[in-house]
């Protein structure tokens, strides 16, 4: 999802609250031991009844998954402490393998999943901080309708499951509002003024009368083999009754709850929070995939915005006439990358391009799907929804997008298509690796890879080079922006500054204020809303960045952008560390 890509940290980020099923192990020495250990691991850290699987599986019951209803996610403090003891448990396992007996492969799964496990311990003493399910940008309850959207019949009992869940929707609402409660109460709950904006979405769904929902789902029960006909109409009739009447009452239910928590008016972030400040070191860590300090992030990020000025005041000096129009007489909604008219002749359109610079995967079968109108206000531009594990190559993949097809989202569908998130998922899946590889994930890997992409997007644009030149001078442009509110992001939540401090950051870099109150404080409300969200996709995008030159120069003529490419896909996501060494593997074999 371009700049809030939730789904898959909802549904993939299962190692910090889903551990309590994993066992310990004897000591095991052998390759062999680890590929049957390796194999059996998802069906440990996963317990039967959870809502990850219809999203991760198309068969879960190959992978020794038994069949149980599904519910909406949930977990208390004794569910985080019991994650912290599995996940120790884990890892002392992983360690009690001969790593030197391993195939390289085996000793990629194993290094990979070693530091997934190590980032995500101690997860308990974050507890209040973490455990949120709720909130206006990326909140479970905002994201809920989608998923249910996707939601897929293979059997019976998937039907069940999902009538389940919106039976069971006001319960574990209410559970959802207990915690906010519970947050609010150890002075780390959301500001009124976010609180307000949960309130309101829930009374934009509590209000909707014909939720989208029934005709969705009413087509996909008519399509489904396991019922006749009397059956499937008793079924779609059972699902308009629960989606208006208990999901629906689920959000009004919601909405009654959350309007009785005296919410405090002060907004602040992470660093004035209890434990607030080790809590954002925390996420850098985990979601990154980074090692370094946040002072180095920071360093780092000022480092990029010289280089990106350094940058332009060079294609400007080239190019005095391109720059003119782009500083002067063009705004960045009136670029001109393609002449289409719609979104899939765009996405395909990339397909071809990419393929100078990008490994073939042939062509995706995708559809593209508007986001409904009582989601619009809380969507981004675009998003991409992971396809199964299991699910055959030629299936189809999701892209969801917001609005009506406009040529200026040319660089936003290449972040979620070719070659970004859609490419990647698919590249990545034709590995056919260990299906734990599949189930790890570092955001910073997934969204840097659509950043560094959506950046270079502008190369494949269907116009002149004057034209391209504005579009390379405007890309640089918007990432010196993404430069200040990734700085703005640790200081927030690092260092504490308030909303004045805030401003007057905004001034000091440059950015027109006056009139633009109402931008402003959407922007503060998402930053501080979601911390690190911004570097998941802005610093690791540059990282990439700096892999492909770094290969780029050491190689010179011998440089080639698809083997490059290849060696930052194949492994999928992963540390930057890993990332790194397999790219120094590449340029030393093409020396």
């Amino acid at each position: 999802m371009k700049q809030q890509k939730f789904w898959k940290y909802l549904l993939i980020g299962f190692f910090i609250i889903s551990m309590s099923a994993c066992d310990s192990k004897e000591p095991q020495k052998s390759s062999a031991e680890f590929d049957e250990f390796i194999e059996k691991l998802p069906n440990e850290i996963m317990d039967n009844d959870n809502l990850n699987l219809e999203f991760i599986f198309e068969h879960p019951e190959n992978y020794g998954f038994e069949p149980e209803l599904l519910n909406l996610p949930y977990s208390n403090k004794e569910d985080y402490e019991a994650s912290d003891e599995s996940t120790e448990e884990l890892l002392d396992t992983l360690e009690s393998y001969d790593y030197d007996s391993l195939s390289d492969q085996q000793k990629m799964t194993y290094d990979i999943l070693h530091d997934s496990l190590s980032r995500s311990k101690d997860m308990a003493k974050f507890y209040y901080l973490a455990n949120s399910y709720l909130g206006s940008f990326i909140g479970f309850q905002a994201q809920l309708p989608l998923l249910l959207n996707e939601y897929t019949f293979e059997t019976r009992h998937d039907l069940d499951s999902y009538f389940h869940i919106l039976e069971t929707t006001p319960e574990t609402f209410q559970k959802y509002a207990e915690i906010e409660k519970e947050r609010q109460a150890n002075d780390v709950g959301m500001s009124k003024a976010i609180l307000d904006k949960v309130i309101e979405q829930c009374d934009n769904f509590s209000k909707d009368k014909n939720p989208f929902l029934i005709e969705t789902i009413n087509r996909r029960i008519d399509q489904v083999s396991f019922l006749n006909d009397d059956e499937k109409k008793e079924a779609k009739a059972k699902n308009e009754k629960l989606l208006k009447e208990s999901f629906v009452k689920g959000y009004a239910d919601l909405k009654t709850t959350l309007e009785q928590i005296d919410a405090p008016k002060e907004e602040v972030g992470l660093a004035k929070q209890p434990n607030g400040k080790e809590y954002y070191k925390f996420l850098l860590s985990s979601t990154l995939g980074l090692d370094d300090s946040v002072d180095k992030i920071r360093e780092y990020i000022e480092n990029e915005m010289e280089n990106i000025m350094l940058e332009m005041q060079a294609v400007i000096r080239e190019n005095p006439k391109a720059a003119q129009v782009i500083l002067q007489d063009t705004s960045l909604s009136d670029l001109q990358y393609v002449n289409f008219t719609s979104f899939e002749e765009t996405i395909d359109y990339l397909g071809e391009q990419m393929k100078q610079d990008f490994p073939d995967v042939g062509k995706l079968n995708y559809d593209v799907t508007k986001v409904p109108d009582s989601m619009k206000d809380n969507f981004s531009p675009a998003a991409y929804l992971q396809g199964k594990i299991d699910a055959p190559m030629d299936a189809p993949e999701h892209i969801w997008v917001n609005g009506d097809y406009d040529q200026s989202l040319f660089e936003t569908l290449a972040h979620e298509g070719y070659p970004g998130h859609m490419y990647q998922h698919t590249y990545f899946k034709q590995q056919k690796l260990p299906i734990i590889r599949y189930m790890i994930d570092y955001n910073g890997y997934s969204e840097g890879w659509a950043t560094y992409i959506e950046r270079n997007a502008w190369k494949y644009a269907d116009v002149d080079d004057d034209a391209k030149l504005i579009l390379r001078i405007a890309s640089l442009n918007k990432q010196y922006t993404e430069c200040i509110i990734a700085l703005l992001d640790i200081q927030i939540h690092y260092d504490g500054i308030s909303y004045e401090q805030y401003i007057e950051n905004m001034e000091q870099y440059g950015i027109e204020t006056d009139g633009m109150e109402e931008m402003l404080k959407e922007q503060w409300y998402l930053i501080l809303e979601t911390p690190s969200n911004y570097l998941q996709y802005y610093v690791t995008g540059f990282k990439f960045q700096d892999l492909y030159d770094k290969a780029k120069s050491e190689l010179g003529d011998a440089f080639d952008a698809v083997k490059l490419n290849e060696a930052l896909l194949k492994n999928g996501p992963a540390p930057f560390h890993i990332i790194e060494q397999e790219v120094d593997n590449y340029i030393n074999s093409a020396k």
